[in-house]
């Protein structure tokens, strides 16, 4: 209660030439060809059909197909790169399909069984589709009509570059298999009934489901129960960890947004008691990290480390308030730690800390029995309680000069001088009577000496207190009056 006077990314490899021959470049730029050209035809925007270029592309040759932007540029030569050894092509440019055909009609064959597999496709494609569409109306199960829906809703949230991934890589799929298994001009012939399936037909959009699986962001972890929280918070608190008791708080104030969003769609889903019980949790992991930040400030000394302990062995509470007045109070089992300086300034942290070591050494008084009792004379009860105050401002100053050593700026105090004199004259005086003093010695004589001349000062009424303003042996006097049921007439 005394106050203190103050004023890169992965590099991509190079190109290689894997120099197929003319009938595959061929069949590669038509089929590139009729999949870009369908695409065209029916107004699909510019990035997308860049994006299936690529991907086509990348399907035909298996080789790095650049940008329009870098289409001068001569990839095979890119970096020195070696190439690749590939097999030889087959022989007439089409691998037979079932023994069916001709060789001298390899091509032709192959042309009518991809044109007959891509009106399959085709009419599969369609009828995907009108299920697709019915499914919007909900003219399917429910699971299916969201799922569908949320593809309609990938198109606003997703990348139009992954949409177009999504809708190539699934509509080309056999078409890929066709050709990295030799059927080439199947392959070629299959593309362009499957180009009209991707725009007529329901692949496309049918696929468009699966986008809502990509890049989902993961869940939000379970939050522990509010008092869990809690709990968290407070013991983060007393070992001056800060870090997770923010992590506490956070966790708290999640709880609030989701009791207020399950009040927001249905209020009796939220009963005033919970919502009551997490506002509390709330503000004690606020308080709990106020708290936190203090008591990393007390670990950084001896003093504090001390004042630190005796919280915690006596499961003490701390509160921070703006209001002037720091004080402990036995009856509550809890100290209230004022932020108030002056009208225009706030302690800082460190100066915060300070008085904590002062109140903690009212907590060890009160819990180690050696406070007064009001049941004393009035005399001895006010005396004893200037003894505990003396000790708690040397406890003070003791805390002060050991943030100084670490670089803290604090004020100097005008009660400092006491404690210099009062220790410098109690060591004088035991060297006067010639005893060889010890440092150990020198320190405990000295700090008596400065207990003793705050004490003088106290009884003195030269000192306030920060609560009321008073002089110590008044307020003192007016405490035991009141108890004992005597007052002035």
């Amino acid at each position: 209660m005394f106050s203190l006077p103050r004023r890169p990314r992965r590099p991509v490899p190079p190109a290689t030439d894997r120099g197929e021959g003319p009938a595959s470049y061929i069949a590669v730029a038509l089929l590139v060809g009729l999949l870009v050209g369908a695409l065209v035809v029916t107004n699909v925007p510019v990035t997308v059909v860049s994006t299936i270029k690529t991907a086509v592309c990348k399907v035909a040759s298996g080789s790095r197909c650049d940008t329009p932007e870098k289409a001068g540029e001569n990839p095979g030569t890119a970096g020195g790169g070696r190439p690749e050894t590939v097999a030889a092509p087959q022989r007439g440019g089409e691998k037979k399909d079932d023994g069916n055909c001709w060789s001298w009609a390899d091509w032709a064959c192959g042309a009518v069984d991809g044109l007959r597999l891509g009106t399959v496709d085709l009419f599969t494609d369609a009828w995907d589709g009108v299920a697709f569409a019915g499914c919007l109306a909900h003219l399917c199960s429910h699971d299916g009509f969201k799922s569908n829906w949320s593809g309609i809703g990938a198109l606003f949230t997703t990348d139009p570059r992954d949409t177009a991934r999504v809708i190539v890589d699934e509509t080309t799929k056999p078409i890929r298999d066709d050709w990295n298994n030799g059927h080439k001009v199947r392959a070629v012939f299959r593309a362009v009934p499957a180009g009209l399936g991707l725009i007529f037909g329901g692949k496309g959009l049918n696929k468009l489901k699966n986008l809502k699986n990509r890049d989902r962001a993961p869940d939000p972890p379970p939050l522990d129960p509010p008092q869990v929280i809690e709990r968290r918070a407070v013991e983060a608190a007393r070992r001056g960890d800060v870090e997770t008791a923010q992590k506490a708080l956070e966790d708290a104030r999640r709880h609030l947004r989701r009791i207020w969003e399950a009040g927001a769609d249905d209020p009796t889903r939220v009963s005033m008691g919970e919502r009551a019980r997490v506002r509390s949790t709330v503000r004690a992991a606020e308080r709990a990290v106020k708290d936190a930040k203090i008591r990393k400030v007390l670990l950084q000394t001896p003093t504090g480390r001390w004042a630190n302990d005796i919280l915690n062995r006596y499961n003490v509470d701390v509160f921070y308030t703006t209001k002037s007045g720091t004080f402990y109070s036995p009856e509550s089992n809890q100290i209230v730690i004022s932020n108030y300086k002056d009208v225009d300034e706030a302690l800082s942290p460190e100066e915060e800390a300070i008085d904590l070591v002062h109140e903690a050494n009212h907590v060890l008084y009160d819990h180690t029995g050696k406070s007064p009792e009001l049941s004393q004379p009035r005399d001895k009860y006010v005396d004893g309680l200037h003894q505990e105050e003396a000790e708690g401002v040397v406890r003070q100053l003791e805390m002060t000069f050991d943030l100084r050593e670490q670089g803290a700026k604090l004020d100097v105090l005008p009660v400092e001088e006491t404690y210099y004199r009062g220790f410098h004259r109690a060591v004088a005086e035991a060297e006067r009577r010639g005893e060889k003093l010890t440092d150990a010695e020198r320190r405990r004589i000295g700090r008596k000496g400065a207990v003793d001349a705050l004490l003088k000062e106290l009884r003195a009424g030269r000192h306030r207190t920060s609560t009321t303003n008073e002089r110590y042996p008044d307020y003192y006097g007016k405490q035991w009056d009141r108890a004992n049921g005597w007052s002035k007439p």
